[in-house]
């Protein structure tokens, strides 16, 4: 079986380095498109979308987990401390932020009108009472605005503004170009200007912003320095972002703070909960009655009090992760709990983010290239999952990684190693389709496809089966025949040979003159070779005696063939120089093999085969069915064997194997025993005449 490097034909001396040049530049061009990909989503945009997508859904699920620990933390609390079926004697566990939320909500505008008989906007004297109330707070911050004098005059914004100066205790919300026109001298003020990404959502807070007189505090930020003046020794678990800030004056500690942050978002249950009515019904001189019948106390002490507008047709909402409509005042409160714990989100170091693209697009352009489907998954894995899952891991420690450019990276480098690798697969099926087109048969060529790596080209030792087959009187026929006809007999002979070996799944191994040579059990292993040699020995026989008549018809010759056997150890694989070589075997079974067929001539046989031969073939016939108590079973073979075995056949032929006796060849030191294979009908014996078998070693010389 010849691979030369002549023109046309295919070359094998390459074809290992050549795969494995393919696989570098597949994994290099797949590296290339791994960057194309980062760059494509960088360029577009969609790194950036996409990001923001990935930090929603993981604030999403942070704050479910948290929100369910919670519940399972305080229900837990709830059944140690129930001593009796008095519920209102029950409290959650959940430790809370010290904030408190005072909401003018629909409920609030509605005890407003019905009780005080006054509509939106609220006269200024309203806040006041709201102030004067939450005067024993730490902090009370209005994320509300009074840049525009009272509708109710002048009067309405003094007595507002006196009230929130007696409290001592107010931060005012406030614009970069526009200030509170109450005159409250110690109050802080701080900006309520919104960090809005592109899509809209609310996911960092501006804690400062630069203005030519210098830099503004947030609302929240300005609460916390409140918080912090009040409270000149700042408790362990709190931290002070900022020293006292005096008003409107340029905060140097700012220097030292991020302007922007992005914030850990946290479930509305977590602040405390008023409505304004409750603070109104609960403060002198609102001359209403109680709100929703309450009676109660509100204490304040040691909280910072956040007063904002949460009535949906007031427009004072803002979309975030959590919460497409989040009233402002919730997001001030969020800040300033993320402040006091530390629990901002920080962003990822970009050598971090470096790294895992790297690594994702190393993974997704290389494991495609192992050719196997776990590799291609583990690719696959590498290029989708392992980004996306370290972004959560990270999201979970308060880290926020943007995996979009890593699932760029690897996402294309995947898709072209696949893609390429498809591409090399093809190459490489039609190249194999070419160079075993003329040896093998389709099928063999079809699983030797689908297993490349069986094909081991560098040469390996296993046990095969060959098959030695040389026309009788090929002398006188070449003289009979003229060169034309003598060749288009011989093509007819061979392709009788050659089609009965290949449809067994036997290798063509070479054409010598008018003798065939084959093998089975490589390149593909096949369990009962021995036996398929067999068969394809007695179907060549077969064949030639039905077509015989038709052929001397038409030739004026009916060819008879022998046929030597051998099953042994031989070294297969390309054997040659580098320039011309071929896919072959050697060893002491081939010899053997040709050995036989040459003693059919003395002996006068057809076929010729050994006891290994016969031993395998009864092996393997034995596993594929049990037609026969006359089918040594396969523990049995290094038993003796019976002198004559018959294994029965699928199509009503039956194999018969007789053996002859020892017999030395030549080449040989060691007697081999010799058998004698015949195809008769089923339950029939053999025609023709039988040979006496003989127990002395017999000499055969060329």
């Amino acid at each position: 079986m010849k691979y030369m490097t002549e023109a046309g034909k295919p070359d094998h001396s390459t074809l290992r380095s050549n795969h494995a040049l393919n696989k570098v530049k597949r994994f290099l061009y797949a590296l290339v498109a791994g960057v194309f990909g980062i760059l494509l989503f960088q360029w577009t945009g969609i790194s950036n979308k996409a990001g923001m997508a990935l930090y929603d859904r993981e604030m999403r699920l942070l704050v479910a987990a948290e929100g369910k620990k919670e519940d399972n933390t305080s229900s837990q609390t709830l059944r140690k401390n129930s001593g009796s079926s008095d519920s209102a004697s029950l409290s959650p566990s959940r430790k809370k932020a010290p904030i408190a939320l005072v909401m003018i909500d629909q409920s609030s505008l509605d005890w407003v009108q019905n009780e005080l008989g006054l509509g939106w906007p609220w006269p200024r004297e309203l806040y006041g009472l709201i102030a004067y109330s939450l005067r024993n707070a730490d902090v009370q911050a209005y994320d509300i605005l009074f840049t525009e004098p009272s509708t109710y005059g002048p009067e309405d914004d003094s007595r507002c503004a006196e009230a929130m100066r007696s409290a001592g205790n107010v931060v005012l919300a406030t614009l970069t170009d526009r200030k509170p026109v109450l005159a409250v001298s110690n109050a802080l003020y701080g900006h309520v200007v919104a960090r809005v990404d592109s899509d809209g959502i609310c996911r960092q807070y501006q804690a400062a912003l630069d203005t030519d007189a210098g830099k503004i505090p947030s609302l929240g930020l300005a609460a916390i320095s409140a918080f912090n003046r009040k409270n000149s020794i700042a408790d362990e678990k709190s931290i002070s972002l900022s020293e006292a800030f005096e008003p409107l004056e340029p905060l140097a500690p700012f220097e030292a703070f991020e302007q922007t942050v992005f914030l850990k978002f946290e479930d509305s249950s977590r602040f405390e909960r008023y409505s304004a009515a409750q603070v109104l019904a609960g403060s002198p001189g609102t001359g209403g009655s109680d709100f929703a019948g309450l009676n109660q106390e509100l204490n304040f002490e040691g909280k910072i009090v956040l007063i904002g507008i949460t009535a949906p047709g007031l427009m004072d909402r803002q979309a975030t992760p959590i919460n497409p409509a989040q009233p402002g005042v919730e997001i001030h409160a969020t800040f300033i709990s993320n402040a006091l714990s530390s629990s901002f989100i920080e962003l990822s170091p970009i050598g971090v983010e470096v790294c895992i693209t790297i690594l994702a697009l190393v993974l997704a352009a290389l494991l495609p290239t192992m050719r196997t489907r776990i590799w291609t998954i583990v690719g696959f894995v590498a290029a989708i999952i392992i980004p996306i899952g370290l972004s959560f891991a990270f999201f979970r420690n308060l880290v926020f990684y943007n995996a979009a450019p890593a699932i760029a990276a690897g996402l294309f480098a995947f898709i072209a190693a696949i893609v390429l690798g498809y591409q090399a697969e093809g190459r490489q099926r039609a190249y194999l389709r070419r160079a075993f087109a003329q040896y093998l048969s389709p099928e063999v060529i079809s699983e030797l496809i689908e297993q490349p790596k069986v094909l081991r080209l560098g040469g390996e030792s296993k046990v095969i089966t060959t098959l030695f087959s040389d026309l009788a009187g090929f002398t006188a026929i070449s003289e009979k025949l003229d060169p034309e006809r003598l060749t288009q007999f011989m093509n007819e002979y061979l392709g009788i040979i050659s089609e009965e070996i290949l449809a067994q799944g036997g290798t063509l191994d070479k054409y010598v003159g008018d003798a065939v040579v084959a093998f089975w059990n490589a390149p593909l292993d096949i369990e009962d070779h021995a036996l398929r040699a067999c068969m394809a020995a007695c179907h060549i026989q077969e064949k030639l005696r039905e077509i015989g008549p038709e052929l001397e018809k038409r030739f004026g010759i009916s060819p008879r063939t022998r046929i030597g056997i051998a099953t042994g150890s031989a070294v297969v694989g390309n054997l040659g120089s580098t320039h011309r070589f071929a896919y072959t075997a050697v060893g002491d079974s081939v010899n053997i093999a040709s050995r036989l067929e040459n003693l059919n001539k003395v002996l006068g046989t057809a076929i010729l085969t050994i006891r290994e031969t016969v031993a395998a073939a009864c092996a393997g016939s034995s596993r594929a069915s049990s037609h026969s108590s006359l089918v040594p079973a396969a523990q049995d073979l290094d038993s003796e064997l019976a002198p004559e075995i018959r294994l029965p056949q699928l199509e009503g032929k039956t194999l018969l194997f007789r053996r002859l006796g020892p017999a030395i060849v030549e080449g040989k030191l060691q007697a081999i025993e010799l058998w004698e294979l015949r195809a008769t009908e089923k339950d029939n014996c053999a025609q023709g005449s039988l040979i006496e078998p003989w127990q002395e070693a017999r000499h055969f010389s060329k």
